[in-house]
């Protein structure tokens, strides 16, 4: 277990606390809290277990805690809550951010050829360039309520029109009950999601197959795809 950080941040006349903290190899998880006057604002949750399986060292872990600390220190220093307290692609209006490592899913399939430190470098870059996500969903133009489906996800850097890894969420959304999460997972490392299932059945009212991901650079994509009673 790595010593965590804590660092006090004044802004617009508030002081935030952020403290981050690793919780070691038995519950590998980076957590980052946000305090107010005590209270627990907003947290950020990396799981690394993919790190530890690819052969991590401490100072791997220590980079991705370093980072995901300074991150949010950032956020605060730039005016920017609104990336700490949106909610992760959810409709359930919950405001703490539960992110999955993205440094995890980009060693999900760790190629001989490159090394950990490479992986970590490759991670670290996109975060400055400032990826910007893109989806290309293949098989949702014929959904049917109550019926199979099999999707094909392609989350793509925009610039560059390459597949980059991303964490996908697919649900279902209708007027008539709340939404539900069909399935949800990483892509490997190319950006390639293939998802199947079935449909809820819809009585009434409207429904739509809403395709989400977040890239590690933190851009967010959607795509909604209506969803036909027969």
């Amino acid at each position: 277990m790595l010593t965590g950080f804590n660092t006090d941040i004044e802004y617009a006349g508030t002081t935030y606390h952020v403290q981050t903290e690793d919780r070691g190899e038995k519950n590998p998880l980076i957590e980052s809290l946000i305090y107010v006057g005590g209270e627990i604002l907003a947290s950020r949750r990396t799981e690394y277990r993919n790190l530890l399986e690819a052969g991590a060292d401490e100072n791997a872990i220590r980079i991705l805690m370093e980072r995901q600390h300074r991150a949010i220190v950032e956020a605060i220093r730039s005016g920017r809550l609104d990336l700490l307290t949106q909610p992760a692609a959810s409709d359930e209006g919950d405001t703490t951010v539960v992110a999955r490592s993205p440094l995890a899913a980009s060693v999900r399939k760790v190629e001989t050829s490159r090394s950990l430190d490479e992986v970590i470098a490759r991670w670290l870059e996109e975060q400055g360039r400032g990826v910007t996500l893109k989806l290309h969903v293949e098989g949702a133009e014929r959904l049917v309520a109550g019926r199979p489906f099999a999707v094909t996800v392609r989350t793509l850097n925009q610039d560059e029109g390459k597949g980059i890894p991303a964490q996908v969420e697919i649900r279902f959304v209708s007027t008539a009950t709340k939404p539900i999460v069909l399935t949800a997972g990483s892509t490997n490392e190319e950006g390639v999601f293939v998802a199947e299932g079935t449909l809820p059945p819809l009585e009434k009212g409207t429904g739509i197959l809403v395709v989400s991901a977040r890239a590690s650079s933190g851009s967010v994509a959607e795509a909604k795809y209506l969803v036909n009673k027969v």
